[in-house]
């Protein structure tokens, strides 16, 4: 689990819980991380892509987009998707070996 460390002082940090890697070789050499990104009032699945193309798709913008769009207005889509690659970035963080396709 990940504590988000965002660009700017909030009452209730955002966390992610990762629990599968995927390398994705179709797009270069990156990784497709899903996991859990929440705060307490809010839960929801993410899949966060790295590499030269980073991208954070969540589940929600179909299920659920009233209650996405209450929490991405509390930190905003972009500041998450910051903190998210500063959280995999940080070294607590590696992905398997080459190859690998595995669950966290």
């Amino acid at each position: 689990m990940f504590v988000l460390d965002l660009d700017r002082e909030v009452s209730a940090s955002p966390y992610f819980v990762p629990y599968h890697l995927q390398r994705n070789l179709a797009d270069g050499d990156s990784w497709v991380v899903s996991g859990i990104l929440g705060d307490g009032w809010y839960e929801g699945e993410i899949a966060l892509e790295t590499g030269c193309h980073s991208h954070i798709t969540f589940a929600d913008d179909w299920f659920a987009p009233k209650v996405l769009e209450t929490f991405l207005n509390r930190y905003g889509r972009e500041e998450l998707h910051r903190a998210l690659i500063r959280a995999l970035e940080s070294g607590d963080f590696s992905p398997p070996a080459k190859g690998d396709r595995t669950a966290i």
